[in-house]
């Protein structure tokens, strides 16, 4: 029996990860205690309370659990490093927590109450995955959507790298992120980078830039977040790509100064279009 979140499926370690970061906001600490199970396992379990001493701590027998295949988690919180198994409060706040942040929770199961118990299915019936189907995340349909967009804009040149990736390299991602930038107009050179990030911050596109600046490694979460969030910026803005490559052009001809002015505002100061047809005429002689 496991307790390594490895062992999940990618998307539910993704939640689980973002589940015990919501919990430690609220001030509660939590164990994640069991992950994957084998189904020899899952029937040792069902056992217990039947046919061996114990207390019944589960409906289901083996290939009839989430945890068989790793769609499942079960946690209890930690106070002063002890397990407080019977803090239902506590309990029903990691609930609520667990279910805003897309996760099914054991406590509201109607046959059998599980209070430590999370679980994400993907629509997925125990008949569909004892059929082998395999759930795929609502994550991962929009990074694939997101990178064949970012493609599109030319912001990167090769989708199965982002797509199929399970480790992205450092300097791939930080190549990523200053092509965002300069796609929207920030034209910084490759020792600018806390600079980048610090504009991207102030456009709301990223939270911490403390993160990408300080750690050597990226979680592979964090960077499909990072695709995902730089897709919506430019769908919620209606940013002309081809306007923008125009922009581009323009300042690598050092016919403009700041592409960001012309790409991110809507109103033109009527002295600035003025020092752009002076410089266009004066590049024509």
């Amino acid at each position: 029996m496991s307790r390594n979140l490895e062992d999940l499926h990618p998307y539910v370690k993704y939640l689980a990860e973002k589940f015990i970061e919501e919990c430690k906001k609220q001030g509660i600490d939590i164990l994640i205690y069991s992950t994957f199970r084998s189904k020899e396992e899952q029937n040792k379990l069902y056992e217990q309370g039947r046919s061996v001493p114990g207390n019944k701590v589960t409906n289901a027998k083996g290939g009839y659990s989430y945890h068989n295949y790793g769609l499942a988690f079960d946690c209890v919180p930690i106070i002063n490093n002890k397990a407080q198994w019977d803090r239902v409060d506590l309990y029903e706040r990691m609930g609520e927590i667990g279910k805003t942040i897309g996760l099914e929770w054991g406590g509201d199961f109607k046959s059998f109450k599980d209070r430590p118990h999370f679980q994400w299915r993907g629509g997925l019936k125990i008949k569909d995955l004892l059929q082998g189907k395999i759930p795929i995340s609502q994550l991962e349909l929009e990074l694939k959507n997101s990178v064949n967009r970012l493609f599109q804009e030319n912001i990167i040149n090769t989708p199965n790298y982002w797509i199929d990736t399970k480790e992205y390299k450092t300097e791939y991602v930080k190549k990523f992120i200053y092509n965002f930038s300069w796609y929207l107009g920030f034209n910084r050179s490759e020792n600018e980078f806390i600079t980048v990030l610090n504009e991207l911050k102030n456009k709301k596109i990223i939270d911490s830039p403390q993160y990408w600046i300080n750690n050597k490694t990226y979680k592979t979460e964090y960077v499909i977040e990072l695709i995902v969030k730089f897709t919506k910026y430019i769908k919620e803005n209606n940013i002309d790509s081809k306007f923008v490559l125009s922009v581009n052009k323009l300042a690598m001809n050092d016919i403009i100064n700041s592409p960001d002015y012309w790409i991110n505002n809507e109103e033109y100061k009527g002295e600035y279009v003025k020092e752009l047809i002076n410089k266009i005429a004066d590049k024509l002689g």
